[in-house]
């Protein structure tokens, strides 16, 4: 189902579009919202048929304790960011500072998933 980590990060994907999707009411969103599961559903699909089922499957035990350390660890810094931006007075930051946060989560994730080019 995660072939190539391509499911894991189509989901993650839909999730950041859903919440995007707050600037918007009524059709708008509703259509977007719809727009975003079918790219969702489709990049799955094509994953599950293009890619070899070598390219992927679940983490062996030592490299999932690993990937989950380092996204409890992403957690804890995207709940800091969010505490101490509103408390100094800067919630406009909140965005930015988290999407740094998970930007360079990606950098130790590299080795666990042994993908450099992340």
């Amino acid at each position: 189902m995660f072939r190539s980590g391509v499911g894991f990060f189509v989901l993650f994907g839909l999730g950041w579009w859903l919440l995007g999707l707050s600037a918007f009411d009524g059709l708008t969103r509703q259509v977007l919202v719809m727009v975003g599961c079918a790219v969702t559903a489709g990049l799955m699909l094509s994953a599950r048929r293009f890619l070899p089922s070598s390219a992927g499957g679940p983490l062996p035990g030592s490299r999932r304790r690993r990937f989950n350390q380092i996204n409890g660890l992403q957690w804890l810094l995207i709940i800091a960011v969010a505490a101490v931006c509103r408390h100094v007075g800067v919630p406009v930051l909140i965005p930015p500072l988290i999407a740094v946060v998970v930007g360079f989560h990606f950098l130790p994730l590299a080795a666990v998933f042994e993908q450099p080019r992340l």
